[in-house]
Formats: C-alpha cells, sequence, structure tokens
C-alpha cells in the first residue's frame, strides 16, 4: 500500500455507485437561503470547493434566487435532464414525498439526511419501508437515512454539513456523524486525511458490503476506515467478503466496531436499528477477513499512520531510540506488550552504536534500545538521535525506527532539532519507516509539525505508537480466507441422548449414553452398563448440574440403584442420564454456536465447572479443517498444559482439533444449531466428551 498526496481531479467512475462517488449533476432538495441549515451550507461549501459538476437547489418557495452561485428552482421536474445524485435535506416526515419526486424525475442516487426514521422504531420503521419501497421500484439508490451524509473530496462534493474535513487518501465508512467529526479533527493534527467519507446511517439499501467493494477498487484510496455498529439488510458473508477483497486489493481496513458491550448493544439497536452481534464473533470476522481493529477514534487515527508510515511491510525489529531512561523501559514495555519486536542489531551496529552513546548513559543488552541521556546527549546536541537513526537503518534486522521522548522540546537547539527533522525524513522517504512518540506531540509548529510534514507519525504516548504499530502489523498480516455459512434459526433445548447422536453424526467420539424415567428401565440397561457410571438429571436447561446436586459420580453396580431413587425424590418425574466414569485428564470445552450476522461459528478453550471465573477460548468461523483447528487449540494461554506442562504429558491436539472441525462441519449442515461439551476432557491418546448441551436454533 502506498499513501499518495495526489492533486484533485476527476475520480475513475466504479460501475454500481458512480451516482454517488462519481455524480456530474447534484440537486439539493431542501435548499435553503439560511447559513446553518444542512440545505444551505452544502450549496456554499462544494462551490468553496470547486465541485466539478453542476448543482442546483431545489426549493417550492424558491424565486429565481441563488445561493453561492447555484440556481436555486421550485421542482426537480424544472431540470431539463434527471440530476445524477440529489441529497435530500428535508424532516423525516418530509422524506417519502421527496424520494418520491426524486423517483418520478429519474434520479438515479439520493442521500437521506434525515434522522427520526427507522432507528426510532414504530411509524418510524414503517415510513422507512415505504420510502425503501418506492426507491426500489425506480431503481433509486439510497445513502442512509440518519447519517453523515457523503463527501467525495477528489472532485470538491460535500454533502455532509461539516466543513472541516482534512484531504488524504483514506476512506471513511461510518455510521455515526459524531464519531466522523472526531476522527477530521483528529486527522488534522496526524500524516493521514480522507479522500471520501460516506454515513452509511440506518443501511435502508446501500450497505457496507457495497460500500467496501467501491472503496476496494476505487483509485483514490489507499486505505479504509470502519465505524459500525452493526449490519442491517445485508448478510454477514457479504460483508466478509468485501472485507477480504479490500485485503487482496492492498487496501487496509482499520475497524472501531461499537455496540459491544451489553448495554452498547442495546444502543445500537436503538441509534441505527442494527443488529450488534456478538463481540467475539465480531473479533473473529475481522480477524479472519484481515481487518485490523482498534478501541478509539485515537487508535484508529493511530493505526491509520502507522500503515501510511510502514508501506504494507513486515515490521520483524525496531529500533527504539531514546533521550531518557524512563522512556525506554516504557518503550520496551509497551512495544513488548503489543508483541512487536525488538531488533537484533549486527556486531557492527552495535559498535558504532556503543560509540555514539553518551558514556554515561545506560546500556542495554544488544545496545537495543539506545538511551542517549546524560552529559553529551541529545540535551546537547539533538542531531545525535539522526546520527544513530542513520546507523540504524543500514542493519537488515532494521525494519523501523521508533523515537521516543522529548523531541521538540529543545527550544534552545530549535535550528539542531530542525536538522534532525530533514535527516529523518530522508530515512522514512527512503524506505525505513519512523515512528515518533514525543511529550510534545499536541505542538502544531516547529519541529513536531516538521515531522507530520514528512509523513512521519507522532504520538503524544508510547502506548499508543505501540497499539498502532500492532494494529498495522495485523493488517499486514491477513489470514487466507475461508468459506463462509449463514442461515435461520428456530429454537428447541434437545435431549442429552438426542445431542450425543448428532455429535456421532459428524465423527464425534462419543461415550454410549442412555436415558432412564423409572427403576424398570434402569434395571434393564444394567447388564450393559460399563461400571462404574455417573448418573445426570436430565436437564438441558440446567448448565451446571452439579450447582443443584443433579449430578452422583462413581456409582458401582449395587449403589447405582440407589442413587437413582434418590435423585427421582428429589427431582419426581424427570429422566436421568446414564454415562460411564472417565478417568482424570485436561478438561476443555468445545462448541458450536450460530451468529445472526455470520453464521456458524467454534469456540475451543479451558472447560469445567470453572470455565467461566478466567474464560480462556479461541473462535473461528466455520467451516473450517483440522490443521485450522490445530492453530486455534494451540492460540489459547493453556496451550503449554496442552503440549504437556513439566512433568505432565500433553494432549491429542490432533483429535481436538478433528472434534473442532467435526463441530464447524455440524454448524453448516444444521444451521442455526447450538451446542456445547463441557467439559471435553483431553488425554495424550485422544479425549471423552464428558457433558453435552444442545440448542436447535436458538435466536
Amino acid at each position: 500500500m502506498t499513501f499518495r498526496d495526489d492533486e484533485r481531479r476527476a475520480p475513475s467512475v466504479v460501475e454500481g455507485l458512480d451516482a454517488f462517488y462519481a455524480p456530474r449533476s447534484v440537486a439539493v432538495v431542501g435548499a435553503s437561503r439560511q447559513a446553518g441549515k444542512l440545505g444551505h451550507d452544502v450549496l456554499v461549501e462544494c462551490a468553496r470547493l470547486g465541485f466539478a459538476g453542476s448543482m442546483v437547489g431545489v426549493n417550492p418557495l424558491a424565486d429565481g434566487e441563488r445561493v453561492a452561485g447555484w440556481p436555486v428552482v421550485q421542482s426537480l421536474a424544472d431540470f431539463p435532464q434527471a440530476p445524477d445524485l440529489a441529497l435530500v435535506a428535508v424532516p423525516a416526515r418530509a422524506t417519502l414525498e421527496a424520494v418520491s419526486d426524486c423517483a418520478r424525475a429519474g434520479v438515479r442516487a439520493a442521500v437521506l439526511a434525515a434522522s427520526g426514521l427507522g432507528e426510532l422504531g414504530g411509524d418510524g420503521a414503517l415510513l422507512e419501508e415505504e420510502i425503501a419501497n418506492v426507491a426500489r421500484n425506480a431503481g433509486l439508490r439510497l445513502l442512509g437515512p440518519n447519517g453523515f451524509g457523503l463527501y467525495v473530496g477528489p472532485i470538491g462534493l460535500n454533502l455532509t454539513g461539516w466543513r472541516d474535513i482534512p484531504d488524504g487518501r483514506v476512506a471513511l465508512v461510518t455510521q455515526s456523524g459524531n464519531v466522523a467529526i472526531a476522527l477530521c479533527r483528529l486527522m488534522r493534527r496526524s500524516t493521514v486525511g480522507l479522500s471520501s467519507a460516506t454515513g452509511a446511517g440506518n443501511q435502508l439499501d446501500v450497505g457496507f458490503a457495497e460500500l467496501l467493494s467501491h472503496h476496494a477498487r476505487s483509485v483514490d484510496c489507499d486505505a479504509v476506515a470502519l465505524y459500525l455498529e452493526g449490519l442491517r439488510r445485508e448478510p454477514g458473508a457479504h460483508f466478509l467478503s468485501a472485507l477480504e477483497e479490500c485485503r487482496d486489493a492492498g487496501k487496509p481496513v482499520v475497524v472501531l466496531k461499537g455496540g459491544r458491550s451489553r448495554v452498547g448493544r442495546r444502543s445500537v439497536t436503538t441509534h441505527t436499528g442494527a443488529l450488534g452481534g456478538d463481540g467475539r464473533v465480531w473479533d473473529t470476522a475481522f480477524r479472519e477477513s484481515g481487518a485490523c481493529q482498534v478501541g478509539d477514534t485515537s487508535e484508529l487515527v493511530g493505526a491509520l499512520e502507522a500503515l501510511r508510515a510502514i508501506r504494507s511491510r513486515r515490521v520483524r525489529g525496531v529500533l527504539v531510540l531514546s533521550d531518557g531512561g524512563g522512556d525506554t523501559v516504557l518503550a520496551s514495555d509497551a512495544l513488548e506488550e503489543a508483541g512487536v519486536p525488538l531488533a537484533s542489531l549486527g556486531a557492527e551496529t552495535r559498535t558504532v552504536l556503543d560509540r555514539l552513546t553518551p558514556p554515561a548513559a545506560p546500556r542495554a543488552e544488544g545496545q537495543n534500545p539506545v538511551t542517549l541521556d546524560t552529559v553529551g546527549g541529545l540535551e546537547d546536541d539533538p542531531r545525535l538521535l539522526a546520527q544513530c537513526a542513520e546507523v540504524g537503518v543500514a542493519d537488515d534486522a532494521v525494519d523501523a525506527i521508533v523515537v521516543s521522548g522529548t523531541f521538540g522540546g529543545y527550544r534552545s537547539l530549535r535550528g539542531e532539532e530542525l536538522e534532525v527533522v530533514e535527516r529523518l525524513a530522508t530515512l522514512h522517504r527512503a524506505g525505513t519507516p519512523v515512528l515518533v512518540h514525543s511529550a510534545f506531540a499536541s505542538d502544531d509548529e516547529g519541529p513536531v509539525l516538521g515531522l507530520r510534514q514528512a509523513g512521519i507519525p507522532v504520538y503524544g504516548t508510547v502506548r499508543g505508537l505501540a497499539a498502532a504499530l500492532r494494529a498495522a502489523s495485523g493488517a499486514v498480516r491477513a489470514s487466507t480466507p475461508l468459506p463462509r455459512a449463514g442461515a435461520s434459526m428456530c429454537g428447541a433445548l434437545l435431549a442429552s441422548v438426542d445431542a450425543v447422536a448428532l455429535l456421532a453424526s459428524v465423527g464425534v467420539d462419543v461415550p454410549c449414553v442412555a436415558a432412564v424415567s423409572n427403576d424398570e428401565e434402569l434395571d434393564a440397561l444394567a447388564p450393559r452398563m460399563p461400571f462404574p457410571v455417573c448418573l445426570k438429571l436430565e436437564d438441558p436447561a440446567i448448565a451446571h448440574k452439579t450447582d443443584v446436586g443433579g449430578v452422583v459420580l462413581d456409582l458401582g453396580p449395587d449403589a447405582v440403584a440407589a442413587a437413582a431413587r434418590e435423585l427421582w425424590r428429589r427431582f419426581p418425574g424427570r429422566q436421568l442420564v446414564v454415562m460411564p466414569m472417565f478417568r482424570r485428564g485436561v478438561e476443555l470445552l468445545a462448541g458450536l454456536g450460530f451468529d445472526a450476522t455470520f453464521g456458524p461459528y467454534v469456540t475451543v478453550g479451558r472447560g469445567g465447572v470453572t470455565a467461566e471465573l478466567d474464560p480462556d477460548v479461541a473462535t473461528a468461523l466455520a467451516p473450517f479443517e483440522p490443521d485450522e483447528a490445530a492453530a486455534i487449540w494451540s492460540s489459547l494461554r493453556c496451550a503449554p498444559l496442552l503440549r504437556g506442562w513439566r512433568s505432565s504429558p500433553g494432549v491429542d491436539i490432533s483429535a481436538l482439533a478433528s472434534l473442532a472441525a467435526a463441530l464447524s462441519r455440524l454448524g453448516v449442515s444444521q444451521p442455526g444449531l447450538e451446542i456445547e461439551c463441557n467439559p471435553v476432557i483431553a488425554y495424550p491418546d485422544g479425549y471423552a466428551v464428558a457433558d453435552v448441551r444442545a440448542v436447535q436454533g436458538r435466536g
């Protein structure tokens, strides 16, 4: 990926959404004479930006006036030729009539600005459906409503009402106008800006998948930033395919996902009417499709800056240059926690850096990081920083330079600092990324401004820099796409015997399980029991039957009847499950789930009755093969225990992988099925499924 800062030009036309991103003519329905109204401000802004096409306002009260030089007419019918695009800047109650007028006039696409429609439910949702039907019947594409609007920088089109949008090579797609404004403000003090900004809003028609696909093929952006809360009308598989399309086109996608918390998911429903989905499944979907996920707007901008800096290079090792011992320690901690490795320097590099380092400064093992503190350090001559960086880039192990400390703060040595900026910029342009953390990152002049103008990102915290590098590296290391599945759900708890039969149907090694309702059935079963056995209360609704005293373990032939009678006394009329006892092993879990957006997925992790105390799980979208499943098991924190810990033998990871892959096949063949095997007792020579709980179509 290469970010470019080209001059404004007419964009290439991409079939499908060209009426939005390359319109030749635009109508503003709801044009206004009053400044501060959207229908006024967009006309003024597009005139200021020099919109390359024709533009006209529409207002029934118009009387031949002009706004910002654009003509204003009374009706779309006054157009000699239908405009490609319309901004419908009228209240919610008037939107249906305005969209109907657009449909009759032959408008190709419309941006709906109003809020107070489907996101409110009730009458608003009904009105939104009427609008959708009118547009669908006329072949009119809709963006929004309840969105940020549309900005297309290369042609000077701004239908958002927000003026302060920084130019750049990032395409923003957002469900929130406030988030878009926050990003614009942050980008003003960064090395990145926007080629376009699109408010998806309620996704009444055009959704995230189609927008991503457009940007994957557009020549006007190098990366995509997403803020989304959920998908509304499009299948999750289409969204994932579009993410993969961006990845394959060399355009990293950085995602800020809203609605991850329980309260946040409720807010998603009221805000945009979208289905938030389960956070863990979204995380898996982003990871498997090559998108990198961030936690807030600052991290999003930071990740985009890091991506621009590293230019899709793999960062295998960084050289850290610091002007203070504390910054050296904090930078080392932050980079290690983020999984960004320090470069292992060659002997010649170490020798030269040791000679350049002030005599009294501390020296790290391997001479990385380098602390340029004390007498003779950067406080005396900041140009020492450039010298060390120039030495570092000559080492093949150094993929990036990280500067951490107070660069930009040596006021009495401003000339020397500005020289350092030029020398670092030369290294950066030549191909070795330079990223800077500085206590003076908020400065808008001097050396810090010079760094940003050279494309070198400057972060206010070293943790922010490390997080940005981690996110950028994650976007570069995209995984192989997998086929997707999805379906509808119905809803019923399954008996243990039926759940075990489902597992057996896909080759899972399951125990002999039988259900009994009385003494006679228990007596008839006794000759075939593999003693010792356990008795369990047959109630799929109870996840942990030990909590209610519904399990009796290690029963021999003489004890099983008495134990059964006691359980029936305490739980009259209930069935009991009889199954073999298992030897001790490592207790794990393996489960199949179903997400309304992305379809079936498999979760594996630590199991047993304490699984919820310290969740150690990994999730993957179905289907997948056993070799991929082995990698999922190996990603757990407890993986060393599975491989063999101290004197304990390892378990059969190959068998566990086959179990997980079988669950993934079951999820595709039985859409909507959710099933949990917990515990799965793992051994060096296989596994035993000790308990099963299944739901057919819980949704």
